[in-house]
């Protein structure tokens, strides 16, 4: 047997380089620099063409890296006209605007794709920006450039089809999602940066193989104790797991390890040869293996929402990483008509009263009892000025006053991903509404009748297409402003829409023109007296504009498919040009005259907004 001094000697000589070794603290790497720049080029800080204002974007420094100045002067422009406030400098060269990147540290990067001295993508994959890069290009490269929104770009936009509002809306949603994924990054390094407990268990063993064989512990610290479950002495079968990991460290002459599970534990055993003996460490890994399962839940979760998954999926991970934050606990969220719906949501202490538009100011988390026990119900409220309810966590845990708490970290991250659920929501409407009316747009008309033409010829039926103007609109803008002439388009598009069938579609193109789409109809002549009919009821009574009554005259100019033209562009300019014919002889319903064969190919035309904007209205 070892003399005390030697084994004791020996045990803390090993024991004091495995607790060095575990409780080294974890280091994070960083990036170096990148490659200097060797490029030289003006920089050019463009001037706001008025007094700065406030907005979304106010104060905003942005940086246009772009060979053309003229481009990149339209693009100030452009945004001066939305956000005046906005701080504009210009580089023409990569190069440059690596180094500017560095110095200036813009909100954002308009990027040109073809640059003099290399590509917008090469730009991205050589300098990496941590800022959101818009790469802009021309029509004819658009394809071409598809590659940038792999290399990082946040958008890939066409110069030929930049608005102000365009420009301003990608601007700003970019920095939008940019300060989410932040954010998100943020929690999760939270999640990660868990400091590791260094209070492992130690057992110091030997050998005896006199007389019996067997492995006796002479030294094993209370952590030990506790975690495996034995005493000093004879190690017994009741320890299988560790006398397999002595016995194959002895046969193989290194050191082993093994996990092993005890009771709820998940535990990492290593034995290390010594002088004198074997030295075992053991850590205690249930809450490390506990948080990756927890980081491997959140990860899917955020993976979904980037991939652009329905909602629906997104909310179906929430339930695995309530799961894998609360083991054995049951969790789901309710959002939206769902939310509404939900028979105890008074208990949040919130009121649909104001609904669509639910408010969270003063939600309450609850416990709500039921047939099953009863759930804890946690609110989601935005943490904006509108504090809108955007959900509820529902969590099966009844009698447990420390749930809620427990799940803050989840109710954080599900609310930044309704948040922008939500965010994305609205920029498509606004992509599909007209903004002032509710109607829809060009775009969704354009697309519903090109889809109506092709279920009318396999249907046999007629579809009418009819463009409709006001006639005088100018008179009331003249007379009682823009917000006269606003209230009185907003007027008749109500009108408009109680006036036609649930199958007919009334949309806004611009200005004071409207376009309607009226499928199944079986002949002309029954097509033209409804319209008429409808038309005497949108404007049997006066329209208020403020606190006068005006009373206006449509013009309304159809074509029928297929009677007059079978394409898109073909029926939306004979139907503007039967509006005009209606508007010189003074209003009123006028269906186009047939086409006299080959006037005109289909794809010589363009959309009925182009056109408008060139006629010269006579009764204007």
């Amino acid at each position: 047997m070892l003399k005390p001094d030697r084994w004791w000697i020996s045990a803390f000589q090993d024991a004091a380089k495995l607790i060095s070794a575990a409780a080294a603290p974890w280091g994070w790497g960083m990036w170096g620099a990148g490659p200097t720049c060797r490029s030289v080029a003006w920089v050019m800080s463009l001037p706001s063409a008025a007094a700065p204002r406030s907005g979304p974007s106010a104060g905003l420094n942005l940086l246009i890296v772009e060979d053309s100045p003229e481009d990149a002067w339209h693009y100030q422009q452009l945004l001066s006209r939305v956000d005046a406030g906005i701080r504009c400098h210009h580089v023409e060269v990569g190069d440059l605007g690596a180094r500017m990147l560095r110095e200036l540290q813009p909100d954002c990067v308009l990027l040109d794709f073809h640059l003099p001295d290399m590509t917008g993508q090469e730009f991205l994959e050589q300098f990496r920006p941590r800022v959101p890069v818009l790469v802009i290009t021309g029509s004819a490269e658009h394809a071409e450039a598809a590659g940038v929104l792999q290399a990082g770009a946040t958008r890939l936009l066409n110069k030929g089809e930049l608005s102000p509002e365009i420009l301003h809306a990608h601007i700003t949603e970019s920095l939008r999602e940019h300060a989410l994924r932040e954010q998100v990054n943020l929690e999760r390094r939270r999640m990660q940066a868990v400091l590791e407990s260094t209070a492992h268990g130690m057992v110091f063993a030997r050998h005896d193989r006199q007389p019996w064989q067997q492995w006796l512990v002479e030294y094993l610290n209370p952590a030990a104790s506790r975690l495996l479950g034995i005493e000093a002495g004879p190690l017994t079968q009741g320890a299988a797991d560790l006398l397999a990991l002595l016995d194959r460290t002895v046969h193989l002459g290194v050191t082993q390890r093994v996990s092993v599970q005890r009771a709820a534990r998940a535990l990492d055993l290593e034995c290390a040869p010594g002088a004198d003996g074997f030295t075992v460490t053991v850590r205690d890994v249930t809450g490390e293996r506990a948080l990756a399962r927890l980081d491997q839940a959140r990860h899917e979760v955020l993976q979904r929402f980037v991939e652009s998954r329905p909602l629906a999926e997104v909310l179906r991970g929430v339930q695995d990483l309530i799961g894998a934050t609360l083991p054995g606990v049951k969790g789901r969220v309710l959002a939206g008509q769902v939310l509404l719906t939900w028979p105890h949501l008074s208990a949040l202490g919130v009121s649909t009263a104001t609904y669509p538009h639910v408010t969270g100011r003063g939600a309450r988390r609850a416990f709500v009892p039921d047939d099953r026990g009863g759930c804890w119900a946690l609110p989601l409220v935005a943490p904006d000025d509108g504090q809108e309810l955007l959900g509820a966590l529902l969590v099966d845990a009844p009698g447990d006053e420390s749930i809620p708490a427990q799940l803050d970290d989840v109710v954080g991250l599900v609310t930044l991903l309704l948040m922008q659920a939500r965010d994305q929501s609205r920029l498509q409407m606004q992509a599909w509404q007209d903004a002032l009316t509710g109607l829809p747009n060009r775009s969704v008309f354009r697309d519903q009748l090109a889809r109506a033409l092709n279920g009318a010829e396999r249907g046999g039926s007629l579809l009418a297409v009819g463009v409709l103007d006001l006639d005088g609109f100018k008179r009331v803008n003249d007379t009682y402003g823009h917000a006269g002439g606003d209230e009185l388009l907003i007027e008749v598009a109500r009108r408009l829409r109680l006036a036609f069938r649930a199958s007919d579609l009334v949309a806004r193109v611009g200005g004071d023109e409207f376009t309607l789409l009226l499928p199944d109809w079986p002949d002309t002549d029954s097509l033209e007296l409804d319209l008429r009919r409808r038309l005497r009821q949108v404007l049997e009574r006066p329209f208020r504009v403020g606190a006068a009554e005006v009373q206006v005259r449509f013009s309304l100019g159809v074509a029928v498919a297929p009677l007059h033209a079978r394409s898109v562009d073909a029926l939306l300019h004979l139907a503007d040009r039967a509006m005009y014919l209606a508007k010189r002889a003074g209003g009123g319903v006028r269906l186009s005259p047939p086409r006299p064969p080959g006037e005109f190919r289909a794809d010589d035309l363009g959309a009925v907004g182009g056109l408008a904007d060139q006629r010269t209205r006579a009764a204007e």
